[in-house]
């Protein structure tokens, strides 16, 4: 196997090598042949009933109620993500030829009529990066279910780093209305400054609202990576009170330590945590929000959740609140326990180097994904 996706109608899914897509079992028996001709470098998305994938040569493929429809002409972007909400598939399409700075690629939203003949209804108007994966997140906290954030604005001059697969980095992020995906809030990065990330993660945070009397209350939030001169910090930015069409860096940790230094963060949306350079000894950290910066605590070394190059940028998983981790060279599973200040549990010898984790949406455990194409499944 080449990746990996928890969900599908066996709870975990698989794109070989060959770009069959396959229904793997979780009870030891044999997979199911669930299509051909996919994308292996590209995500897999899951939800409401339905399997969206990017075929070969850059197709929509969308799988529901056991019935499978592609739309050739879609132009979908090479390492790009894909959303599945209950009436749209959102992708990342290009506008041009080939993938880059130059295609310019942009947010678009498919629709179907009954499951079938799916077509494209709307467009972002900005450029995003060629590599974005949309989430979808309430941060006007309106209970609707949420808009989509995206990072946008690449730019291949201002941070010449390429840890995430290319040189292209984000300098803006957007949230986007999910229907006719105009831009409903946005923030754009000042120079020298990025946000070096292909996918912000949405969190509940408590944030400060000026009221008649200063009070703490829940509010949405995205966790991400904002890399400048000094390396890269923790970045968390919400909606702007201020603003009505603006967002802000609610809050930011202390720079890891140097030009082109970078960290990984992973979320479950409540805890705030971080691999600092994940590629050179791999040091996890826990933050808390205090005000408007993120204050950090050393958990442990030796791990990683990244490797260089690479647009996987969070091999860690989250199992009924547990975190679940390997090792620096990969061949260590460890599980800690928040509730128990952080105490590793117990560590998994794996019989190879893990590329890629999906935690089981049963809550069972995680299956792992290893260098040799292997799959194994962990119990936590």
């Amino acid at each position: 196997m080449r990746r990996v996706h928890a969900g599908g109608p066996t709870g975990l899914l698989g794109i070989g090598a060959g770009g069959g897509l396959w229904a793997l079992s979780l009870a030891g028996q044999a997979p199911r042949r669930l299509a051909s001709e996919l994308d292996p470098a590209s995500r897999i998305a899951t939800g409401h009933g339905r399997i969206a994938a990017r075929t070969a040569r850059g197709g929509l493929w969308v799988w529901e109620n056991g019935r499978a429809s592609t739309l050739a002409s879609a132009q979908l972007a090479l390492h790009a993500g894909l959303l599945v909400l209950p009436l749209a598939v959102l992708a990342v399409a290009n506008e041009g030829s080939g993938n880059g700075v130059g295609a310019r690629q942009r947010v678009a939203r498919f629709e179907s009529e009954q499951g079938s003949k799916w077509r494209e209804v709307s467009r972002s108007q900005e450029a995003v990066l060629p590599d974005a994966r949309p989430v979808q997140v309430d941060l006007d906290g309106r209970g609707d279910g949420g808009h989509i954030a995206v990072l946008a604005g690449p730019d291949d001059r201002r941070y010449a780093h390429g840890v995430l697969g290319d040189g292209i980095e984000a300098t803006r992020l957007l949230w986007l209305e999910r229907h006719g995906l105009q831009a409903l809030r946005s923030l754009t990065l000042p120079a020298p400054h990025v946000f070096e990330d292909i996918e912000p993660r949405p969190v509940q945070v408590q944030v400060q609202v000026q009221v008649q009397v200063p009070e703490a209350r829940g509010a949405a939030g995205l966790l991400t990576v904002r890399s400048g001169p000094e390396g890269g910090q923790l970045a968390l930015v919400t909606a702007d009170p201020a603003q009505p069409q603006g967002l802000r860096l609610a809050a930011l940790g202390d720079t890891v330590g140097g030009f082109h230094r970078w960290l990984a963060p992973t979320t479950q949306g409540r805890h705030l945590v971080a691999v600092h350079t994940p590629h050179i000894g791999g040091v996890l950290h826990v933050y808390r929000l205090e005000v408007q910066r993120l204050s950090r605590h050393r958990l442990m070394a030796d791990v990683s959740t990244h490797a260089i190059g690479s647009r996987e940028t969070d091999l860690a998983a989250w199992v009924r609140d547990r975190l679940v981790l390997p090792s620096q060279d990969g061949r260590l599973l460890r599980v800690l326990d928040p509730a128990a200040d952080w105490a590793e549990l117990f560590t998994v010898d794996l019989p190879g180097r893990a590329t890629m984790t999906a935690a089981l949406e049963d809550g069972s455990g995680v299956a792992v994904l290893l260098a040799d194409g292997q799959v194994v499944l962990v119990g936590t």
